[in-house]
């Protein structure tokens, strides 16, 4: 298989695009701003269409009352008449009398239901609602805003995830040149052996001696090897490629100490911090939502509708009647057994559990900054110890060597010169992996990323 060389950026940017971590907190992002907008639509009125068709058998009569009317008009008529000789009780009695003579003149009246179409369009408009709609308003704005920054949350730690598998590859690479070149190394003195050995120069166990050396150098180009295996499989879940792609990482940089660990590093610049901070800002807005349960509330409504149908002494009563109404609802809250004081007291001892566990964290994020800074100046440190002991483990090794070769140190101290060369190296790779790796958690506890 081809092998594809990927630089740290490359890798980042598939790891975002393939993590199902990222696209579902991008969802979250989204169902939160749908959320925000169907909020903010109740700043807007309400129109409704209503309409229904309605039959009915409902049929019937009724006594249709006449003469209590027509009596108290004779009456009245005849008091206008007269009056001076008809009073008020002589008039009630009149009225009383004609009611009682008009009576059997009472028609009966038959109604029948039949079809009863009606439909309306109804439009309502809050006015006031004790600040309920803003404040569920404001609220769906720091949502989105929590969903942006968990979504961050999520980015950053898959930089950091990234950025750890791809160092520990190029670390597993330069392990395995450090193996090759450990056997190179032990190659040459075999060479050198057998070639004394031949001469009578050497003895056989000096042979044997070399051997075993090449032994445990064979063993470490294995582990090499495999460290390379398992790393880039590592790399390739990560970035979603198949675990037999055989990535190449670009040529290994020294770790950049510049302009890390300074005083202007704060904790309120991480994203964890900030994801406090608004849902502390959350559960402040809960106590005026539940605060505006106690305020009154006022809307506006009209409705334009449509009734046709019911007829009565066998003629439709209403035939497309069109009719208007308007209206205003106040609310006031009186009392409800103190549910409102409850549920508010409820929220402010939320919103002091977020102060205080905000307070917390930012002690404990305090504390990881600066362990985090004593790591980086521990590793800039153990970093030029290595690079000196290298440099000091080549000059040893260098020097036995000559002294071997004339006869003046035996091969015993050069193997373990080469040893001591071997692992010096070997430490300085995995003090550069470290390093790197305590920078970007620096730069993730200081909120660089």
């Amino acid at each position: 298989m081809t092998a594809q060389v990927m630089s740290l950026d490359d890798c980042v940017l598939l790891a975002i695009q393939s993590n199902k971590q990222i696209q579902a907190a991008q969802h979250m992002v989204s169902q939160y701003e749908h959320t925000q907008k169907s909020v903010y639509a109740n700043f807007f009125p309400n129109v409704s269409l209503t309409a229904a068709d309605i039959y009915s058998t409902l049929n019937g009569s009724s006594m249709m009352d006449i003469a209590t009317p027509v009596g108290a008009f004779a009456a009245q008529h005849v008091q206008d008449l007269l009056p001076t000789l008809i009073n008020d009780a002589m008039r009630d009695h009149l009225a009383q009398d004609v009611k009682l003579a008009v009576s059997p003149l009472n028609p009966d009246v038959g109604f029948k239901m039949k079809n009863l179409l009606t439909a309306g369009v109804t439009l309502e408009q809050p006015i006031y609602m004790g600040g309920k709609i803003t404040t569920a308003n404001r609220m769906g704005e720091i949502g989105v805003k929590i969903a942006l920054q968990a979504e961050k949350l999520t980015r950053e730690q898959i930089i950091v995830d990234v950025f750890e598998a791809y160092q520990l590859l190029v670390k597993a690479k330069e392990m395995s040149i450090v193996a090759y070149k450990y056997d190179s190394l032990l190659n040459q003195i075999d060479r050198d052996v057998k070639s004394a050995v031949k001469h009578g120069m050497a003895s056989h166990n000096d042979e044997l001696k070399v051997a075993v050396k090449k032994t445990d150098a064979e063993l470490k180009i294995r582990q090499a090897e495999n460290g390379i295996r398992l790393a880039r499989m590592n790399l390739c879940q990560l970035i979603g490629k198949p675990l037999d792609t055989k990535i190449e990482p670009l040529q290994d940089q020294e770790p950049d100490f510049v302009g890390l660990v300074d005083k202007d590093a704060r904790v309120s610049d991480r994203t964890e911090y900030q994801l406090l901070d608004l849902k502390s800002h959350l559960s402040w807005e809960k106590v005026r939502l539940e605060k505006s349960a106690y305020m009154p509330q006022l809307g506006f409504m009209l409705n334009v509708g449509m009734l046709d149908g019911l007829e009565l002494l066998d003629n439709k009563l209403f035939r497309h009647k069109l009719n208007l109404t308007v209206g205003a609802v106040l609310k006031v809250p009186i009392f409800h057994g103190n549910e409102t004081k409850h549920k508010v007291a409820a929220a402010r001892e939320e919103l002091r559990q977020d102060w205080l566990r905000q307070e917390e964290l930012a002690d404990k994020m305090n504390l990881d900054l600066q362990q985090q800074a004593n790591n980086v100046d521990e590793a800039r440190l153990e970093l030029q110890l290595r690079k000196r002991n290298l440099d000091q483990c080549e000059e040893n090794l260098r020097t036995i060597r000559k002294a071997y070769s004339v006869g003046m140190e035996t091969l015993s101290e050069v193997l373990t010169a080469q040893l001591l060369w071997q692992q010096a190296y070997a430490e300085l790779v995995e003090s550069r992996y470290q390093a790197k790796v305590k920078i970007m958690k620096w730069r993730k506890a200081a909120g660089r990323i």
